[in-house]
């Protein structure tokens, strides 16, 4: 399984991918989680000017579209 968010680095920037793209990027505890350690990172470091979420693959769920335990 791939991980459920791609973190890469362009300059000041820092993108945060939403990679679930099966799952219309639906949020599950994995991802909660990476996302908040990613912009706990880049909070921290000074030589981030900007964060973007973004999205892989087509679309984004407001909510797991299938029961999931969060």
């Amino acid at each position: 399984m791939s991980d459920p968010l791609v973190i890469t680095r362009e300059e000041l920037l820092v993108r945060l991918g939403l990679n679930r793209p099966a799952k219309r990027n639906a949020l599950s505890r994995d991802l909660c989680g990476a996302l908040v350690e990613a912009f706990d990172d880049a909070s921290a470091d000074l030589s981030v000017g900007a964060t973007l979420l973004e999205a892989k693959g087509p679309g984004v769920a407001g909510r797991p579209l299938a029961v999931e335990t969060l």
